[in-house]
């Protein structure tokens, strides 16, 4: 069924429309079997349900046009005429569904003949470079037996030529020894224990400095610190004759109640005093008031 674009347009709506496009003739050669599976799926359900429209159209226009089969002019045609298109889009579908399911079952035949016959000649190939080893394996070992059996002979011959020899003196083991001995070189591992544990130790305290000497030396440096800091300093005596003030503190009641003052408005102590950004938002009410 030969149908244009334009005219599928107007029969179809915006899915169905999507099936008409995979199923030309240049989309066709690019889908895979899985996806074509799923546009044939698609397009029978399309094609089923303009099916039903169509039957429940005839059935209800039936007193109206007076017809048995419900058609009369151009009653029911576009519906009609969607059913054959959406038969045609599911014919190509499934026709190219079955092509491709050939094409890729033999193409999975071919690749394990291709397999199989990789497999049988590697098999093949293994069995010939082990016959030559197994034979050159069998011709070592004969010649191996044959010259451990010559060297057995030769070792008989001359044993039984040489005269008996007089046996050498036993050597004297451990055992044989004094106690005496035993204990003289445990007295010697244990000197050389104790001076190993000596020079270890010196050596460790020679390198650095043990934890109750950088504790004295730390108090020492404090008590320093506390009694330079204690002394009087020079610019203490400008002003005064000479004579340095017994203590530090406000040079003046008023100069301590000024301080005091200063330090309640940052804290903020009196709520009667507001705060920042109420008098702020106050200064600039003048300022806009004095601008108008």
């Amino acid at each position: 069924m030969a149908v244009t674009r334009a005219k599928a347009t107007s029969l179809l709506n915006a899915t169905e429309m999507g099936l008409y496009d995979d199923s030309r003739a240049n989309a066709l050669r690019g889908h895979s079997e899985t996806k074509l599976a799923r546009l044939v799926t698609r397009a029978r359900t399309a094609r089923d349900r303009a099916r039903d429209l169509e039957k429940r159209q005839r059935l209800a226009s039936r007193s109206t046009t007076g017809s048995k089969s419900g058609r009369s002019g151009q009653a029911n045609a576009r519906t009609g005429e969607k059913v054959e298109l959406l038969a045609d889009i599911l014919k190509r579908l499934e026709a190219q569904h079955r092509e491709t399911a050939k094409a890729e079952k033999a193409a999975a035949r071919d690749k394990a003949k291709t397999a199989k016959s990789a497999a049988a000649s590697g098999k093949t190939k293994a069995a010939t470079a082990a016959k030559p080893a197994s034979g050159k394996k069998a011709t070592t070992k004969t010649s191996a037996a044959r010259t451990k059996a010559g060297a057995g002979k030769a070792a008989a011959a001359s044993t039984t030529s040489k005269t008996p020899s007089k046996k050498a003196p036993a050597k004297r083991t451990s055992s044989s020894a004094a106690p005496g001995v035993k204990g003289k070189a445990a007295t010697k591992r244990a000197s050389k224990t104790a001076t190993k544990a000596t020079t270890k130790k010196s050596a460790a305290e020679s390198a650095g400095i043990s934890p109750k000497r950088a504790l004295a030396n730390t108090r020492k440096l404090l008590a320093q610190q506390e009694a330079k800091a204690a002394q009087p300093k020079p610019w203490d005596g400008l002003g005064n004759e000479g004579t340095a003030q017994s203590a530090p503190g406000f040079q003046s009641p008023k100069a301590r109640a000024r301080v005091l003052e200063l330090h309640a408005g940052e804290t903020r102590q009196a709520p009667i005093h507001g705060s920042i950004s109420t008098r702020d938002r106050k200064n600039q009410g003048k300022r806009d008031h004095r601008s108008k």
